[in-house]
């Protein structure tokens, strides 16, 4: 008996270290999923002009050190008359500011769960000092109210002139204080579950790609949403709206318009979500929403739900539909880091709207060529006008003198990029791109793992480096 015991305490002995292995790989995997978690409650008031909200965030330490302070990005000081830039290029005032130039910004008030806080100057960044250090695996929380002024507009964050915009209206979490920019998405967007409830006038329809509950009381329309791991959630406020719906392999689609026939735009927004998911992988979000709003310019992408331009018309619309659908792949499920590698997500959502025109109407070469022939433009009219020109695609937006140079480079540079990694690869191209997609799906995405994903049977890591460092001969 006595040894059958010592026995069985050896074993006991040599498999406890596994043990805590094994213990210490699940909590290692428990940090690596947890998540901030944001708890909303807004309400939209005509008359003055501003969103009035209320905001609990549970934010855990990823880190392996204490953490002391907690920052937000707030974007909506991006439009103070005071901003270090305009919010969008000076090209498009004209167009966005329907009643001359307005502003806007961000107010917080009533902070609660920290020692002290404070907005930078420039208004972008809010910085919480906690009252005792974060531990690593730790989770704080925080509780504020905020009020959202907001500009008159045709953006997207603003009352325009037939819609209500809403998005990355409130403080954001942000590990490193935003840089403002007038061109490309100059905003944080990391992953976070949400439960969210925004109020307006019965008047509205409430807009959201995610599904919910709504109710009406005294007067006011309340949309109660649910949302987990998603980069963020965006509304659309309209008054008299039409929602055409269709389905794309079981998915529902919405597409909102003040048109009396949007069918072609419906089947755009359809077909195009049921060939990227052919291609690229499966759709994961309960249903997909589109909206023609009050936009100076083609389209802006939220998880689950995209703006177009509601001044487009005809192929110029259809195509700002597909390429926003597109970013439901390469922004929505796979992110990425859309300040400092605008070219990942913008190149390959508009690469892949080449994909899917040339599937359904035989136009992948000329797309390739239009962008070819744009991106020789902008680099002979560069070099007139100076000694050289940079074509380098890995910098931060703040790197880019203006929207046409951003354009020809996040863009334009980008489609044909993948039209060469085409060439060498063939087939093997679409394959290495659902690699790719599956393995940053929920993640973010990062041009390591496209490489990679791309190289697994030959090795094009040369061919990305001579285009992202400008090398290149076009």
């Amino acid at each position: 008996m006595r040894l059958k015991f010592c026995k069985k305490a050896w074993v006991c002995l040599l498999a406890a270290p596994f043990f805590v292995v094994f213990l210490a790989g699940l909590a290692s995997c428990k940090r690596e999923e947890a998540r901030p978690a944001y708890h909303i409650s807004a309400e939209y008031v005509p008359a003055a002009g501003i969103l009035y909200g209320e905001m609990t965030v549970e934010v855990p330490n990823l880190s392996e050190e204490p953490k002391e302070e907690i920052g937000f990005a707030l974007y909506p000081n991006a439009f103070r008359e005071d901003a270090p830039c305009p919010p969008l290029p000076e090209a498009y005032f004209s167009a966005a500011y329907y009643e001359g130039e307005s502003f806007g910004g961000i107010d917080v008030r009533e902070l609660t769960g920290a020692k002290a806080w404070e907005v930078s100057e420039g208004g972008e960044a809010l910085t919480v000092t906690l009252s005792a250090p974060l531990a690593s695996g730790g989770k704080a929380q925080l509780s504020m109210k905020f009020e959202v002024m907001l500009p008159k507009m045709d953006f997207r964050l603003g009352i325009g002139e037939h819609t209500v915009n809403l998005s990355h209206f409130f403080p954001v979490l942000s590990e490193e204080p935003p840089a403002f920019s007038s061109v490309g998405d100059p905003f944080p967007a990391e992953r976070a579950d949400y439960t969210f409830s925004l109020t307006a006038p019965a008047s509205y329809d409430i807009i959201c790609g995610f599904e919910g509950e709504t109710t009406e009381n005294n007067g006011r329309k309340t949309l109660s949403v649910q949302a987990e791991n998603v980069r963020e959630v965006a509304f659309v406020l309209a008054e008299g709206m039409t929602c055409t719906k269709g389905e794309a392999d079981g998915t529902p689609v919405e597409y909102w318009h003040f048109r009396k026939d949007a069918s072609a735009e419906l089947s755009a927004a359809a077909g195009s979500l049921s060939y990227f998911g052919e291609q690229f992988g499966e759709y994961v979000y309960p249903k997909y929403v589109v909206v023609e709003t009050d936009l100076p310019f083609g389209g802006s992408e939220q998880t689950a739900l995209s703006f177009v331009s509601s001044s487009l018309r005809g192929d110029d619309l259809i195509a700002a539909v597909v390429h926003e659908t597109a970013h439901q792949w390469w922004y929505a499920m796979a992110g990425s880091d859309e300040v400092r590698s605008a070219w990942l997500d913008e190149g390959l959502a508009e690469y892949s709207t080449a994909l899917y025109f040339g599937a359904a109407e035989g136009r992948y070469r000329e797309l390739v060529s239009a962008a070819e022939g744009r991106y020789r433009a902008f680099v002979s009219v560069r070099e007139q006008l100076s000694d050289g020109v940079d074509t380098s695609m890995d910098r931060p937006l703040s790197a880019f003198s203006g929207a046409y140079e951003y354009r020809s480079i996040a863009y334009d540079k980008s489609v044909i990029l993948f039209d060469r990694l085409c060439e060498v690869l063939g087939d093997k191209l679409i394959s290495g791109l659902r690699r790719c997609f599956s393995a940053a799906k929920g993640k973010t995405l990062t041009p390591e793992t496209l490489i990679s994903s791309l190289s697994s049977g030959m090795d094009v890591s040369g061919i990305f480096t001579s285009f992202r460092e400008g090398t290149c001969i076009i």
